[in-house]
């Protein structure tokens, strides 16, 4: 104890200078950060005295209750435009099936017995179709892209649907791309090739571009293939609306 106590009284100096020096430091931390709390203030205060002036200028633009319920009057009627353009220019779009229990083999089964169904009704309007799609008719196909083909099937099946309906004679080719997403709604490009006669075509056209179709025509070119028939290249966008998650199983 007594050698503990003499080293003190020996080295009792620089020990205060030390925390002499820890107290100042602590100090000159505390003052920095006082400082920048300070600056931060008053850039706030800046930028709030800022906009007030702008409002004093501007005064509708204020957050003022008359603002609000107005902004708010503008989103309904907004809402209330989507939903009257959703319904006017669309009646339905296609759904992506949820396979669940065995996803591969569940996506085979739908894309054979669907695609038989849309061969044999087209068979019975009269209308010569490809002997492919371009969809997998061999293997199981992987977990991850069974969502995309779904959807990919199933605009084609509304495309095929719509040119039956229209009364073409010949689907030569459907080519299809990838679905691109482009914020609430979804784009999927589609390459198709028919024959049919002048007014087959016209009608055709017709029926693509009614406004209850989800399809867009973006280009097309016409040949004379005949004395009596005409052959039809068709660029078109299939724009899917994604105004909530649908989904059947």
């Amino acid at each position: 104890m007594k050698k503990i106590k003499a080293i003190l009284n020996k080295y009792s100096l620089l020990l205060s200078l030390f925390l002499v020096i820890a107290i100042i430091g602590g100090g000159q931390f505390l003052n920095k950060k006082i400082k920048e709390e300070i600056r931060s203030a008053e850039n706030e205060i800046k930028t709030k005295y800022e906009q007030v002036k702008k409002y004093e200028v501007a005064g509708e633009e204020a957050p003022s209750p008359q603002l609000i319920g107005r902004l708010s009057k503008e989103k309904v009627y907004l809402e209330q435009r989507i939903i009257t353009l959703t319904e006017s220019f669309s009646t339905e779009y296609p759904v992506s099936y949820e396979f669940r229990m065995y996803p591969s083999i569940e996506f085979k089964e739908y894309l054979y017995f669907s695609s038989d169904r849309l061969y044999k009704k087209a068979s019975r309007r009269g209308l010569q179709m490809p002997s492919s799609l371009g969809f997998p008719s061999t293997g199981l196909v992987p977990e991850g892209e069974i969502r995309t083909l779904t959807l990919q099937f199933e605009v084609v099946k509304d495309v095929v649907n719509l040119i039956i309906d229209s009364g073409i004679s010949v689907i030569e080719e459907i080519t299809f791309g990838t679905p691109q997403k482009v914020n609430f709604y979804e784009v999927l490009p589609l390459k198709v090739s028919l024959v049919g006669t002048s007014n087959e075509v016209l009608r055709c056209l017709k029926y693509f571009e009614q406004p209850s179709s989800y399809f867009v025509l973006k280009n097309f070119s016409i040949t004379k293939t005949g004395r009596r028939f005409f052959r039809i290249d068709m660029g078109i966008n299939g724009v899917i609306l994604k105004l909530e998650k649908e989904e059947k199983t």
